[in-house]
């Protein structure tokens, strides 16, 4: 494929990530409202409700992170070498999350996740498969 082409493609892969992360990062605010009243039960009592320093760790991890995965993205959009390695390491670090705690979450944003990671594939095989980002 001629690589202008597949630099659009790449751009509007990165697009529709950028659509499924603000997507998904909007509906995690009402998603106890789209669980079933057993899950948002459970989900709810395990919850203290307040802010404590793991909290808040956590919380600084996931801003942290979700600047440096916009920093990438960008860099890939103008075809930034070094934004590859970075969305990558990026991805690789919010990948061991899921192995520190249980998560509950509505079929929605599962649907949602599973497009992210599609198209973080995607983005993946035209980033280093391809000559996509060279000059």
């Amino acid at each position: 494929m001629d690589k202008s082409k597949l630099r659009i493609v790449l751009r509007v892969i990165l697009l529709a990530l950028f659509a499924v992360v603000v997507l998904s990062i909007g509906l995690s605010f009402v998603s106890d409202k789209l669980l079933p009243a057993e899950l948002a039960d459970w989900q709810h009592q395990h919850s203290t409700g307040e802010l404590g320093l793991t909290d808040i760790a956590g919380l600084l991890f996931w801003l942290v992170g979700l600047g440096l995965l916009l920093i990438s993205m960008a860099g890939l959009f103008f075809y930034q070498r070094w934004a590859a390695w970075m969305f990558l390491g990026v991805i690789l670090v919010f990948s061991l999350q899921v192995l520190f705690s249980p998560t509950v979450e509505p079929g929605l944003l599962s649907y949602l996740g599973g497009w992210s990671d599609v198209l973080t594939g995607l983005i993946f095989g035209l980033a280093f498969f391809t000559d996509a980002l060279e000059a």
